[in-house]
């Protein structure tokens, strides 16, 4: 049973993995890093793994990011996409999946599940963008928060809120085919 099991968690984030990748593909071109559909799995990804298997599939993806692989936005890849101007994001990611697992609660929660999207997710994936900016471009916070951060922030919001919905139809279902 037990092998069963790590099957299962292991096909459970390499799924997560795969979508991320193709959402990543997924771009509309506003400057300076776009508008793609990555941070719905990305907070998808915390309500339906543990923060264990969250963790380790979002630093799968960004491993294979950094080797080159093109899994980041718009088809990209390596060390300059993740060390760059909004690298930031994508370590935000990894922190978001794992506290957004920690705190998302045992039963399936709409309401849960968006507040632990918007008001825990979505901060720490900005935080990240605004300070890798800071660090790449010098801008004061205010100014990396201007143009990093404020003009996705509705977004982020509508997302989240798409990720809490897929995140209780999805859990509902992984609940009645658990292992």
């Amino acid at each position: 049973m037990r092998d069963k099991q790590g099957v299962y968690s292991a096909a459970k984030a390499a799924i997560c993995i795969s979508l991320l990748t193709v959402l990543s593909y997924i771009v509309i071109p506003l400057p300076p890093s776009g508008l793609s559909l990555m941070t719905v799995m990305v907070s998808l990804m915390g309500l339906i793994l543990t923060p264990m298997q969250g963790g380790l599939a979002m630093t799968a993806y960004l491993i294979m990011g950094l080797i080159g692989l093109p899994v980041f936005q718009g088809g990209t890849g390596g060390a300059g996409k993740l060390f760059g101007v909004t690298g930031g994001y994508y370590f935000g990611f990894l922190i978001a999946v794992v506290l957004i697992s920690l705190l998302k609660g045992k039963a399936c929660s709409f309401r849960r599940y968006t507040a632990v999207t918007v008001f825990v997710g979505i901060p720490i994936e900005h935080l990240c963008a605004v300070s890798m900016m800071c660090l790449h471009n010098g801008f004061d916070i205010k100014g990396a928060f201007v143009s990093i951060s404020l003009p996705f922030i509705f977004g982020d919001i509508v997302k989240a809120v798409i990720a809490a919905f897929l995140g209780v139809a999805v859990n509902k279902r992984i609940m009645n085919y658990e292992l």
